[in-house]
């Protein structure tokens, strides 16, 4: 459980360690630049909305929940962002699409037509349809857990401000479900406000929010495999920092590049989290040796130990696992001041 604001996603963060340990003659190499880009897309769209949370008024018992992975009769179901109030919650489905988006609940979809191909229309999942299904699905997932009655609304979060919405069809159904971000502020004030006039049941937005971190379920992904992409394939070696090179190579206390000869005391450190999104959490001195080209194992021993890396088993075949550094790596500055409660789930 993360109680800060932003970060990448873990999805975000396997395609950007396999774009860079894939060499660009790669025939996979287009499709998981292209993914890369919608997927830093979408992690902005739905970061970019905590600016318009934080300049909501009187709500220091909110709890802002992100990426909730939950199982409902044996499927899982995931939301964007979930806001807790002690009265009614709020789902957020975010889409940080570009061009013109031609909203259509009628046909049940989304047309999206780009600046730079206005003749090309893009059909798109029914966003509208989807946060609904949602919104349903976590009420039913409340009840299944003992928590009824507990109120709420559903939104599409449109965070793209040079998009142009549209209504294709049923406009007032759209004006209902459809918000910019910029506007959220304004709509969320207006259900507090009405909530506090009208509701008189109160729930805990801390114990809905443990309940939910317990039950999350995290998707594992195993990058190489859905994309078919043979682990020899991916490229390893110390990156430098300066040039991005993969020359670098291991001196005494430090790393230098045969490229520019830039020095480095921790080079190896991206490279060993690269690793920890392509084949897994934890790692054998064996494989340091082979990712960071290393021969010798007792300096591989050292740069371990100096990490404080945890150890799993005590046997010649025991590992150590990579966690703390993504933690360290991934995680966003903190919001000075911020009086919302943020939880961030992977």
């Amino acid at each position: 459980m993360d109680k800060q604001t932003s970060r990448r996603s873990i999805m975000q963060c396997k395609l950007d360690a396999l774009h860079r340990r894939l060499s660009p003659q790669h025939e996979k190499y287009p499709l998981i630049e292209n993914e890369l880009g919608k997927r830093r897309s979408g992690d902005f769209g739905e970061n970019s909305i905590d600016y318009y949370l934080s300049q909501l008024s009187g709500i220091q018992d909110c709890i802002v929940v992100k990426g909730a992975r939950l199982l409902l009769n044996m499927h899982h179901f995931q939301m964007d962002i979930l806001l807790l109030f002690p009265s009614f919650f709020i789902l957020l489905e975010t889409k940080h699409l570009t061009g013109t988006l031609l909203f259509d609940p009628d046909y049940q979809q989304l047309i999206q037509i780009k600046k730079d191909d206005i003749n090309h229309e893009i059909s798109r999942q029914d966003p509208i349809l989807q946060v609904k299904m949602q919104y349903n699905q976590f009420k039913r997932w409340l009840e299944n857990h003992n928590i009824e009655g507990y109120p709420g609304y559903c939104f599409v979060g449109v965070t793209n401000q040079n998009a142009i919405v549209k209504a294709l069809s049923n406009p007032t159904l759209v004006q209902e479900f459809v918000v910019r971000s910029p506007a959220l502020t304004f709509k969320i004030n207006d259900i507090l406000a009405n909530q506090q006039q009208t509701s008189s049941t109160i729930y805990s937005p801390h114990k809905i929010s443990v309940l939910i971190t317990n039950n999350h379920a995290p998707k594992n992904v195993n990058i190489l495999k859905d994309y078919n992409i043979d682990p020899t394939e991916i490229l390893t070696g110390v990156a430098c920092p300066n040039c991005n090179n993969l020359a670098m190579e291991k001196q005494p206390r430090k790393w230098s590049c045969l490229n520019c000869n830039h020095q480095s005391k921790d080079a190896h450190i991206p490279t060993l989290i690269d690793y920890s999104y392509i084949f897994g959490t934890s790692i054998s001195i064996k494989e340091v040796c082979r990712i960071l080209h290393i021969n010798n194992v007792r300096i591989a021993r050292r740069m371990i130990k100096e990490l404080s890396l945890k150890r799993i088993g005590t046997t010649y075949n025991s590992r150590y696992c990579l966690k703390s550094l993504r933690k360290q790596q991934n995680a966003p500055p903190r919001s000075e001041g911020a009086f919302i409660n943020f939880i961030i789930l992977d």
